[in-house]
């Protein structure tokens, strides 16, 4: 690196045409003359200094203008309050759907911009990891990539990386458990965080050992069962905190009732947490109505749906990893549009069950569809249908149109600038988008307040992120989603322990999670439903395995419900400032 003087620094002299300069300039003349040369690696030091110098403190947020959206003011006040007061260590407990997920990547875009962090890692549940990257790119616009458990990809250890994300699960299985713990992160975020409370569980374990200098634990129950669950998180992020585990123990331990020195307590956690409750940001989303269309399949139907539900039954117990994933596709299309089943029966070689199929006409439930979508047209509502399969998404299609029904059609296989089009003719022109689960992910259609499950997925958090497009900030009108089934059905079943048990429509977005996570580490909803229906010796019995799965259900719910009280009561109300 070179400087340039306003004079040359050496050579002329005072007689030289210098004569005009004052005497105060020598001994700087002279101290240039004598000074060893600049070195490049600290002249970079010193522009870096310079650069942080220069920039704005954390009074304000210099990441505002690379948003792809407005933040609410409370959402920018917990950032600011991370940023300046608790210096990047902190436990986000908003209450469900209140958006820590922002108030999160606010964060990171702050310490990202200005170079505070550059290597960054996101660990969130399974189910969650394609959400947090729609987050990051849609509304940041920074790139993220998913990690598994093979490891760190070389391209993503570069001078900018990517920010990282993995799942729970993968970061406790190697080789990508040991890649993390000996790496050195500038910034680590957990998500659904009370799931890593227990210090001797694998995913405590796992967390536990991976160094970061930023932290941001995010849950909305940081108090679960035990006020030693506030401690663990409270001491992750800043250890000491609360004095050593008996300490804590017996400064605010409890004989059943309220905690000892309650106010204590609160003072400690506003040092390090960041709570709030939807009554107090007032922040209100229109109503959700739910109905439900049960509907009677012909005769030729009903008799397809049994045969296939009889043979996914026998064969399924004794079938390999991969029979069974098949046989599971095969008896949810069966409860989705058995009219279009017949390459999957050839597939796996019931050829005599592909036969029937073909020759099926329009199913019950794809009539009542086309019916609903006429009356919802004719009071000029827009109307997203979803399916789960590709193959009824067509057949849907072709309905519509000999219907003289408008659609839209919405798939994973549309290029990015057909996926905008579509949108953008639903939005203007078109009142109905027929889409399959694509849409359900990072796709905002408050523009429309009328949803279709045309079948019903068996993950009931896939049914959350289908209703989440259209019931979310922004929506101005209340929402009605209809839930098409038929009777006799899996589907069925699923819905009516799904209502019963948790009220899933009665649900903020983002609770139902907190609810099957309660259940068991990584349940997964879809797999306890197929295996519960392979052991069934007949429907009875299935039924039967579903009222002890919803009792498992009822319980979860419960629970959250009062570890969400249990929070309030001990964080108390939490006055975060404006910025």
């Amino acid at each position: 690196m070179s400087v340039v003087l306003p004079f040359p620094a050496t050579g002329p002299t005072r007689g030289d045409g210098l004569a005009s300069l004052p005497d105060s300039y020598l001994p700087l003349l002279s101290r240039l003359e004598t000074a060893p040369p600049i070195e490049e690696a600290e002249s970079r030091l010193v522009d870096r200094a310079l650069g942080l110098w220069s920039r704005p403190g954390f009074e304000t947020f210099v990441s505002l203008p690379e948003l792809r959206f407005e933040p609410f003011d409370f959402q920018l006040n917990a950032a600011a309050a991370v940023l300046r007061r608790m210096r990047g260590r902190a436990i986000l407990a908003d209450e469900v759907g209140l958006g820590k997920t922002i108030e999160a990547c606010l964060i990171l875009a702050e310490l990202r911009l200005r170079r505070v962090a550059r290597r960054i890692l996101i660990l969130v549940p399974p189910g969650l990891v394609q959400q947090w990257r729609e987050e990051l790119e849609r509304k940041f616009g920074l790139p993220s990539e998913v990690l598994t458990a093979t490891g760190i990809p070389d391209h993503a250890r570069g001078d900018d990386p990517p920010v990282l994300i993995a799942s729970l699960a993968s970061a406790r299985r190697p080789p990508l458990r040991e890649e993390l713990t000996a790496a050195k992160w500038d910034l680590l975020i957990v998500d659904e965080a009370h799931r890593v409370k227990n210090p001797r569980s694998a995913t405590g374990r796992a967390v536990r050992a991976i160094s970061a200098r930023h932290l941001l634990l995010l849950t909305a129950t940081p108090v679960e069962n035990r006020l030693e669950d506030l401690f663990q998180l409270a001491s992750l992020v800043s250890p000491g905190l609360l004095g050593n585990q008996r300490e804590f123990r017996s400064r605010h331990g409890s004989n059943g009732g309220e905690p000892r020195n309650l106010a204590a307590l609160r003072s400690a956690m506003r040092d390090v947490m960041v709570r709030h409750r939807r009554s107090e940001v007032a922040l209100m989303l229109p109503r959700r109505l739910a109905r439900t269309i049960p509907v009677k399949a012909g005769a030729d139907e009903t008799a397809l749906y049994q045969a296939v539900s009889e043979r996914v039954r026998r064969e399924g117990r004794e079938a390999s990893p991969s029979r069974a994933m098949a046989l599971l596709a095969l008896q949810r299309m069966a409860g989705s549009s058995p009219a279009v089943m017949e390459p999957i029966l050839t597939k796996v070689g019931w050829s005599d069950l592909a036969e029937r199929a073909t020759r099926l006409g329009p199913t019950a439930k794809a009539l009542a569809l086309m019916e609903t979508l006429r009356r919802h047209e004719a009071q000029s509502e827009k109307v997203v249908v979803f399916t789960a399969f590709r193959q009824t998404l067509d057949y849907l299609a072709r309905l519509a149109s000999d219907a003289g029904l408008r659609a839209v059609i919405y798939h994973g296989g549309l290029s990015r600038h057909a996926k905008e089009q579509a949108i953008a003719d639903f939005r203007e022109d078109a009142p109905i988008l027929l889409t399959t689960e694509a849409a359900g992910e990072g796709r905002n259609l408050q523009f429309c307040h009328v949803m279709v499950n045309f079948d019903l997925p068996w993950n009931p958090m896939q049914i959350e992120q289908r209703l989440g497009r259209i019931h979310r900030i922004g929506q101005t009108s209340d929402v009605l989603l209809i839930n098409l089934v038929a009777r006799g059905t899996v589907e069925e079943r699923i819905l009516e322990l799904l209502e019963a048990k948790i009220n899933l429509f009665e649900l903020v977005v983002g609770e139902l999670d907190m609810i099957l996570g309660r259940v068991e580490e990584d349940f997964e909803f879809e797999s306890v439903i197929f295996k519960a229906h392979l052991a069934s010796a007949d429907d009875a019995e299935f039924a039967d395995r579903l009222e002890v799965l919803g009792d498992g259900l009822a319980q979860a719910r419960r629970g959250y419900l009062a570890s969400r009280e249990g929070t309030d009561r001990l964080v108390g109300e939490q006055q975060v400032g404006p910025r």
